[in-house]
Parts: structure tokens; C-alpha cells; sequence
């Protein structure tokens, strides 16, 4: 919960704000932070209408989540090679 809290907040996005709040009012978060296996990445495959650039936006926040979470785990990673020091 923290990270999507610092995540949020950095967005400046009112409505991911809100969706973080229902996160912590249902106690539990519909986001998937553990590995899926072979499962495929999830994807857009079908656009009606005008979506007002929702799609681009969530394509780019999906990706600034990935890389903020890479490098949480290569600077976790790098933690452990100190402490092994």
C-alpha cells in the first residue's frame, strides 16, 4: 500500500487518488505486484469512441510502474551485495 500511495501521489492524477483511497476503504488492491507466470500482459483490444487520451495514460503510468518497480529490485538487489561485503 505504500508504494501505490507514493505512487499516487507523484501521479498529481485526481482520479488515481480516488482509486487509491477505495483501495484502502476495501483493504485489499486489485493491482498485481507478484509475477504471473506465463500469463500474458494484459492488452487493449478493442477502442470505441473518443477515450480522451485514458488509454495513452494508462499505457504510460503502466510502464512508469514497471520501471519504478525494476528499479526498486535492482536497488534491493544491490543492498544485498553490500551486506554480503
Amino acid at each position: 500500500m505504500k508504494i501505490m500511495a507514493w505512487v499516487s501521489l507523484l501521479s498529481h492524477k485526481v482520479k488515481l487518488q480516488k482509486w487509491f483511497t477505495m483501495q484502502c476503504i476495501k483493504q485489499g488492491s486489485t493491482l498485481r505486484f507478484s509475477p504471473k507466470g506465463d500469463k500474458p500482459s494484459p492488452r487493449i483490444v478493442y477502442r470505441y469512441g473518443e477515450q480522451g487520451g485514458q488509454i495513452r495514460e494508462f499505457l504510460d503510468f503502466r510502464k512508469m510502474v514497471k520501471n519504478m518497480m525494476r528499479n526498486l529490485n535492482r536497488d534491493l538487489d544491490m543492498e544485498k551485495v553490500i551486506k554480503m561485503a
